[in-house]
């Protein structure tokens, strides 16, 4: 278990974006969605929705899912949460799932790495819970 904490604090310290260029990277995004982004969401601000579901999982990876392993509950809810993707947590945006993203390096850097996180952190609480 302690192995495997590790690499997910390895991770998260490994990963470093630029807020400058994912910013840049969400607005070119808006731009050449715009048509879409004015039918689905015409008032929401697709950063805010994203920094919200990258500090939940950044804020597990730093090591704030220590105090959730101790507990059944908490355990079985924050699995729960962590299997959702961007899209599943924000389903409004469901509209630009279809679309290849990695022409938005950044943001698809970031997407990749919290999918990693993700993915660590679920068999972290699968190895709590067989103890």
């Amino acid at each position: 278990m302690k192995k495997k904490l590790e690499e997910v604090l390895e991770l998260y310290q490994q990963f470093q974006h630029s807020g400058k260029s994912l910013y840049q990277d969400f607005e070119d995004l808006q731009y050449n969605f715009a048509e879409e982004f004015r039918k689905h969401v015409p008032q929401d601000i697709i950063y805010a929705d994203f920094s919200t579901y990258t500090a939940f999982t950044y804020g597990l990876s730093s090591g704030g899912i220590i105090q959730k392993l101790e507990d059944p509950l908490e355990r079985y809810k924050t699995r729960e949460w962590l299997k959702k993707s961007f899209f599943e947590w924000f389903p409004k945006y469901r509209f630009i799932e279809r679309y290849q993203l990695s022409e938005y390096k950044t943001l698809d850097k970031e997407l990749e790495t919290i999918n990693k996180l993700r993915k660590k952190l679920i068999e972290l609480i699968d190895l709590k819970d067989k103890e």
